[in-house]
């Protein structure tokens, strides 16, 4: 497992207006993120961990709404569980699909982790086309209001 983010400023978070730095992560099974790759659509990102309920909860959530309300706007998921067995097993048990989840198995100690201050608690983004953040700690309805 690898991953990086490719931003020139220390960070101290991201936030609405702001530019979304490219995430860049890759699996122990070939899986590969690249969020440059989703320029030109609309892209929920979301962070959690099969630990902490309240993010699980969100993923789901958000998940179910995006696949059968809003095919136009991308799901991707990053869980920071360091164990692959627990975040393959969560993700089977909560019926997500595995093709827009990705896992950091570097857990709190990951590059991603530590540039978005998750430590803070885990936080999903609405991403415009152009990659700029529009929105953060989206529940449903808020998405619903802003999409």
């Amino acid at each position: 497992m690898s991953s990086s983010i490719k931003t020139e400023k220390t960070s101290t978070g991201y936030y609405p207006g702001e530019q979304i730095p490219n995430i860049v992560l890759n699996g122990l099974e070939g899986q590969h993120l690249d969020l440059s790759d989703y320029k030109g659509k609309k892209v929920v990102l979301n962070f959690w961990a099969a630990y902490d309920a309240r993010s699980r909860a969100s993923n789901v959530q958000l998940y179910n709404y995006l696949k059968e309300n809003e095919s136009d706007v991308t799901f991707l998921s990053i869980s920071f569980d360091e164990n692959r067995n627990v975040f393959e097993k969560t993700a089977l048990l909560d019926k997500i699909d595995l093709n827009s989840q990705f896992c950091d198995e570097n857990g709190t100690d990951s590059e991603i982790y530590k540039d978005f201050q998750l430590r803070k608690g885990f936080k999903n983004y609405l991403i415009d086309e152009s990659g700029v953040i529009l929105a953060i700690d989206l529940s449903v309805d808020k998405l619903k209001n802003l999409i």
